[in-house]
This record gives C-alpha cells, structure tokens and sequence, in this order.
C-alpha cells in the first residue's frame, strides 16, 4: 500500500511550482472483500486493491482536469501537466473557482477492522431466509462486500483532508416464480455498518422480496383515469432527484430553464414536504466530510415545509447565478416522515396506484413526466387489488409536490437516504387499450 500522504506532499509541491494555478486534487485507495452466492452456495470470494487520482487545475481562469487509476508520482505529475495542457484550448471564466484554505483535518469512521466470517454468516443466513420465508422467490445471485478507503484531498489554498473509512455493501437480483409464471428481474440494494442484524432487514430488502413475489399473475388496467398515486421510497427519491435536476441543479440556473429560478423564499411545494441534504445524519453510513469544491460538508435544508430555501449549487453555478453555494454536495437525501402510516394512505385512496418505479426518460424543463409503472400495484377502494402491466403514469413534476396528499410515519434507509412513502393526488393513470 503506497503512503497516500507522502504522495499527496510530492503532489502539492508539484502543483506549487506551476506558475499562476490553482487546483485541488484527490487519491484515494480502495480494499475490497467481495463475496458472491448462486443457488445457495458460495460461487466467488476475492479481495481486490484500487487506486485513483482525480485533478482539477485553473490557470489563466481556464478549468482543466484529469483522472488515472494508478497513485504513483509519474503517473500523476503526466495527468496534472495533461489537465494543465486542456486548459489551453478552454474558455476562460473567472467564476472558476477552488474553495479557500482549511485547516488539516483526519476523519475515520464506519468499520475499520471487518468481520468477514460473521459477514459471510450473514450472507449464507440470508439466502436461507430467502428460501424458507419466501418461496416463490427465484434469487438469482447474491453479492455482499466490505469496503475500505483512504483518501487525502489537498488543494493549493492548503486545505489537507485525510479520510479513512468503510461499510459493508449488499446487492440481490432476484425474480418472482411459482413455478408456471415469473415475474422480470428486481433488486434491492444497500450499505450498512453494522453486522448485528439480519441483513433481510436491512434497507428495503424484505419489502421488495413481498412484492416481487405479489407480482406474480399480474393484471391491466383498461382505462384511463386521475386517481391517486403512492411513491414507494425508492420511487420518491427517483421523482425527487429529477425535481432537483430540474429546478436546482448547475445547469437549470446557468441556463435559466429552472421553473424555480426566483422562488428562494416561496412556497413551491405542499407544507407537508421537507427535504434536506444532511451527510453527518447518523442514518446515513458514508459521509461526506468536504464537497466537490473543498468547502467543509455541512448539513441544509432544501425545502422546509414547502418553502424553497436554496439552490442545490456547487461554488462555479454559485459565482454564475450570483446565489448562495449550497452547503454540500447535494447527496444524502432526507425527507421528513408524515403522521399517516402506510397502511392508512392505502386504505384512503378510491382508486389509484402503489408506483414502485417509473420507466421514463427526464422529464422536461416544465416538469412534464410520462413513463411506464413499474413494480406497482392497482388500489380501488382502499384494498390492493393486484400488480399492474403496462400502466402508464402522466403528471408534472411541480404539480406533483403540491398535490402531496399525504406522507408516512415509515421511513426506509439504505444507508444513502431517508425516505416515506409519498402520495400524490390528481396524476393520470392509464392502461394499455387507452386511447
């Protein structure tokens, strides 16, 4: 293993001598114990050892930057002068930008010194849970791992960085089969710290077992019609990184396409909607200590009952746009639980859908969604009356988070998020023989 801080020291002096540029830069080492399972049975245990290397440099206001998987010093010296040398062909910009100096801080945290027995213990006793617990379950292969890193992130203001830390990781691919039909291949993923429990009850694992193994025999809706619709978790967070995207993002305020570009202060959303970004949650197992930029990670609210508090901006979009730099780096998404359980969002709708995901492309810059519903299921009058295929959803990603009717008491974490489950009122919902 190289001494990531003898590097980094080599490196900064190498970046000190080139002439009127600033930059920042990262090296990072990573170990990984993966462990694979089929049918049962180990199929696969290896270790592995990465190494990587990401510049960026400004010179004469022009942004370069270059990224190798490799930490040795000739390595890196050739990709900091081939980040230096694609700043000749760049625009200059003085919004570019690196954070200013910080004081030298160590972080460690997660799990420095693994289990890997008792994870294996885990894994074997998972797949066996799989096959007593839920027998129309087909797994089709399982991986578990553990990660570590070391990273040392250094910029030219004198900001040193040194993080260790590491997680374990688990991934299924599975599929509903009773032995006539099946359903298409599903998943679940997550990271965790600790090994103390079942890893069927991690994140959303035996949720979305129960519901593949639902999804068998599925029905269709032959109508069309606006009903209500409940955001699954998984499927909230994916509706809100594409509201994010589209109204707080770089992009949408550099370009002026954001429907919220002037909204900071304003109700935007439904009083019930809070959404923060919050790396240091104890909920969330890898932290962020420093953004993209090298600013220190603090937690923020994005939305605070429906209020539009800031824009989700790295320092570059910040200086642009003339607005406040977001705090972090935008990941670690939390929402705040309802008071509603489940249970009684379902009871309450007339007729409407459980949405487990949605095929779609992005929607566009006014919000417009159209996509298929994926491991979802049809509710009419308060009962789940089966899985649907080929369902269409319709709405508008703004309108949406207004017409939240309400949000649950439960909320799931994979290690990355926090999320309830979302229901939404007035989308259009439609079978296949619609017209």
């Amino acid at each position: 293993m190289a001494n990531l801080q003898e590097i980094s020291d080599k490196v900064y002096d190498y970046l000190k001598t080139k002439n009127n540029t600033k930059g920042d830069f990262s090296i990072c080492e990573v170990e990984r114990h993966e462990i694979t399972m089929k049918d049962g049975k180990f199929t696969l245990f290896r270790t592995m050892f990465d190494d990587s290397f990401s510049v960026k440099v400004i010179k004469d206001n022009k942004k370069g930057t270059a990224s190798i998987n490799k930490c040795d010093t000739e390595s890196i010296f050739k990709a900091i002068d081939d980040a230096l040398l694609s700043t000749e062909s760049g625009k200059a910009d003085e919004c570019f930008d690196i954070a200013p100096g910080m004081d030298e801080e160590s972080f460690k945290y997660g799990v420095l010194t693994p289990d890997i027995d008792k994870l294996m213990e885990r894994t074997k006793e998972l797949s066996d849970t799989i096959a007593a617990k839920h027998p129309k379950i087909k797994l089709i292969e399982m991986f578990t791992k553990y990660v570590r890193a070391h990273v040392v992130f250094r910029n030219t203001n004198g900001t040193k960085d040194i993080e260790e830390y590491g997680f374990y990781e688990i991934s299924l691919e599975f599929a509903g089969n009773d032995g006539e039909t099946s359903t298409g291949i599903a998943g679940s993923w997550a990271i965790f710290d600790s090994l103390d429990k079942e890893l069927i009850t991690i994140g959303n694992i035996e949720k979305d077992l129960e519901d593949t193994e639902n999804s068998l025999n599925p029905m269709s809706i032959s109508e069309k019609f606006d009903g209500d619709i409940i955001f699954t978790p998984d499927c909230g967070a994916q509706m809100l990184r594409y509201l994010m995207m589209n109204a707080v993002s770089d992009s949408t305020l550099i370009n002026k396409t954001s429907v919220w570009i002037d909204k900071i202060g304003q109700q935007v959303a439904s009083p019930m909607l809070t959404i923060s970004s919050k790396p240091s949650d104890s909920r969330i197992v890898q932290h962020e200590v420093h953004t993209a930029d090298g600013f220190r990670s603090k937690d923020y609210t994005l939305i605070d009952k429906g209020v539009l508090k800031c824009f989700a901006t790295s320092l570059y979009a910040a200086n642009k746009c003339k607005v406040n730099r977001a705090e972090n780096t935008s990941g670690s998404l939390i929402v705040e639980a309802g008071d509603t359980p489940v249970k009684d969002m379902i009871k309450s709708i007339k007729k409407g859908l459980i949405v487990g995901g949605v095929s779609c492309g992005r929607p566009g810059v006014n919000g417009e969604l159209s996509g298929v519903a994926k491991n979802s299921f049809y509710v009419e009058n308060g009962e789940i009356k089966g899985a649907v295929i080929e369902t269409m959803i319709n709405g508008n990603l703004f309108d949406m988070v207004k017409n939240i009717k309400k949000i649950s008491k439960e909320q799931v974490c994979n290690g990355t998020m926090v999320m309830p489950y979302i229901e939404i009122g007035n989308v259009t919902i439609s079978g296949k023989t619609s017209e």
